[in-house]
């Protein structure tokens, strides 16, 4: 009985997308926008169960 081919199955998986993490998508990565002059609030992400993140909300 003949052996997988391992290697040829990862190629094809990854061609596929199958078993690999989703990338998360794109977010505002810089600096907190904020309108109100010298502010210090906190930003929060809001990430599901997976740690895809879903939300970021900034904080007064």
């Amino acid at each position: 009985m003949p052996t997988p081919d391992y290697q040829r199955i990862a190629q094809l998986e990854r061609e596929l997308g199958i078993g690999q993490p989703k990338p998360e998508p794109a977010v505002h990565t810089g600096p907190a926008v904020c309108l109100i002059k010298n502010c210090n609030g906190d930003d929060v992400e809001i990430r599901n169960w997976t740690g895809l993140l879903m939300r970021r909300i900034h904080q007064h």
